[in-house]
C-alpha cells in the first residue's frame, strides 16, 4: 500500500472512530435528557399529589369541626379524587367517623322532633284520612296533591299543604306500611322532601300522575317561591 493510501486508510478509519464516538456520546446525552426528565415529572407530580392531599384534608378539617352534610360531601369529593395512597385511606376514614357522628346526632335530633310534634302528627293523620287502615293509593293521591303546591302543570286538581306535620304523619304511615313503597319510593320521597329536596319533583310529580293514569296536568316545572307563596296563601289561606 501506497504512503498515500495508508494516509487515506487512517483518515478514513479515525472518521469512523469520531462518529462512532459522537453516537455514543450522544446516545449517553439523550438518556441522561430522557432521566432528567423522568425525575422532572416526577418532582411535579409528587408535588402535585402532596397539594391535593394538603387541599383534602383542609376540606376534611372542614367537615370535622362543623359536620354539616355539604361539608361532608365537599370533603368526600375531594378525597374520592385523589390517587390510591395510604393517605388517602386515612383521610376516608376519618370521613367515615365524620358520617357516623352525624347520622347519630341527625336521628337523635329527628327523634326529639318527633316527640315534639307527636300530637300534631297524630291529628295529621285523623286529618288526612290515613290514621285508620289506609290504602297505598291514598297515601299517593296525598303525596301527589302535595306536589301540586311546588310544580308548574296547566291543570292542577286537588291540594294537600305540605308541611312538615303532614309529611311526618304520612312518613310514619308509609314506614308502618312498607309494602306500599313497592310501586313507587314513597318514603324516600317523603323523606328528601323532609330535608328540602324538590330537586327531582316534577319527575316525581309525573311518576304519580301516570300511575294514576292522568293525561292532562303534567308537571313541567317548578314554582318560584312567590309564585308557591300565592299559591299557598290562596289554597290554604296562610303564608
Amino acid at each position: 500500500m501506497g504512503i498515500r493510501n495508508y494516509k487515506f486508510a487512517i483518515i478514513v478509519l479515525s472518521g469512523f472512530v469520531l462518529a462512532g464516538g459522537g453516537m455514543i456520546g450522544y446516545k449517553f446525552y439523550q438518556e441522561e435528557k430522557s432521566e432528567a426528565v423522568i425525575k422532572t415529572q416526577q418532582k411535579v407530580q409528587k408535588e402535585a399529589s402532596l397539594e391535593g392531599i394538603g387541599i383534602a384534608e383542609t376540606k376534611v378539617i372542614s367537615a370535622e369541626m362543623n359536620p354539616i352534610q355539604e361539608n361532608i360531601e365537599t370533603a368526600q369529593e375531594a378525597v374520592y379524587s385523589l390517587p390510591e395512597s395510604e393517605e388517602k385511606r386515612k383521610l376516608l376514614d376519618r370521613i367515615d367517623l365524620v358520617k357516623k357522628e352525624f347520622d347519630r346526632n341527625l336521628k337523635i335530633k329527628e327523634e326529639a322532633r318527633l316527640a315534639e310534634l307527636k300530637d300534631d302528627i297524630t291529628q295529621a293523620k285523623i286529618t288526612l284520612g290515613i290514621d285508620q287502615s289506609p290504602s297505598e293509593g291514598e297515601l299517593l293521591e296525598i303525596l301527589h296533591n302535595m306536589t301540586h303546591q311546588k310544580v308548574r302543570s296547566e291543570e292542577k286538581w286537588g291540594f294537600v299543604h305540605m308541611t312538615e306535620v303532614n309529611l311526618l304523619a304520612v312518613k310514619e304511615v308509609l314506614q308502618e306500611n312498607p309494602a306500599f313503597n313497592q310501586n313507587i319510593d314513597m318514603l324516600a320521597i317523603v323523606t328528601d322532601w323532609l330535608n328540602n329536596d324538590f330537586s327531582n319533583i316534577v319527575a316525581e310529580h309525573n311518576s304519580m300522575w301516570k300511575m294514576k293514569d292522568g293525561s292532562v296536568g303534567k308537571a313541567y316545572g317548578i314554582l318560584s317561591p312567590s309564585e308557591e307563596a300565592a299559591l299557598v296563601k290562596e289554597q290554604f289561606g296562610v303564608r
